[in-house]
């Protein structure tokens, strides 16, 4: 899925969230969305995901404005993991990743064998099949957050939308779910607050005071100039042992 932004600006009681953003993804991209803390990046999100409308401008996925979508088409194309996702406490884990492929089930189209396995290989891409009778409330906040991202993968979208998805994750399942995510063929937005994360991404976005303050290739766009004027921060980069680029990091002088 392609997506445009075009001079895109939100609003929340008159107070500027996001002002005059204009970038796209291109079709099968990792795009990475990085900023300080209030930048905008969760409001961004839920703009791309169709969630929130914007006070100016559009997206466009495939060309096709999200906020004329109707609901049903855009829930089977785009999935997105909120930062606070919740669900009730009542819900076994499958149960949970089954509500994923609500966007197909109608009178005319019950569950099917289908519905079972995307719901089974959702769970094995994020080492939950164990947990799958396990109730809501015994989970953890890290297994909770695989289970959401779970249900998005059971959506089969062509767009997923992860806000902060390694938050509350041990550093084995936050490697393994970015491995996964790294290796969808499908077009994949991930805000994050690692910067060493992002570098992983195929081209990033730098988001500062709700503005889009530069685009482009991590190895271009991190660079210590930046660092320092958006995040306030001395940046070195060397070679970790596997040869990727590593940040390091101290306070700015």
């Amino acid at each position: 899925m392609k997506i445009e932004v075009q001079a895109l600006s939100a609003r929340v009681h008159r107070t500027p969230l996001l002002e005059d953003m204009t970038f796209r993804i291109e079709p099968g991209e990792l795009f990475g969305l990085i900023g300080p803390n209030g930048s905008g990046k969760s409001t961004l999100m839920r703009c791309l995901a169709g969630l929130s409308r914007p006070s100016a401008g559009r997206v466009l996925a495939d060309g096709a404005d999200l906020k004329r979508m109707p609901a049903r088409r855009r829930a089977r194309r785009i999935a997105f993991v909120e930062q606070q996702a919740d669900t009730t406490d009542r819900l076994t884990v499958r149960n949970a990743v089954e509500l994923g492929r609500t966007p197909y089930l109608s009178p005319l189209r019950g569950w099917s064998e289908i519905d079972d396995a995307a719901v089974s290989d959702a769970l094995k891409a994020v080492e939950m099949t164990a947990f799958a009778t396990r109730l809501w409330h015994t989970l953890s906040g890290g297994e909770r957050q695989r289970v959401h991202i779970a249900r998005a993968l059971a959506q089969a979208p062509e767009l997923l939308l992860l806000d902060e998805p390694t938050n509350h994750l041990d550093i084995r399942h936050q490697l393994s779910l970015l491995d996964l995510v790294g290796r969808l063929p499908i077009t994949r937005v991930i805000a994050l607050h690692d910067l060493n994360q992002a570098t992983a991404c195929d081209r990033i976005g730098v988001l500062r005071g709700g503005r889009l303050f530069a685009t482009g290739a991590p190895s271009e766009v991190l660079n210590e100039t930046l660092l320092a004027e958006v995040f306030g921060v001395a940046a070195t980069r060397h070679a970790a042992p596997d040869g990727a680029p590593r940040l390091h990091f101290s306070h700015a002088l």
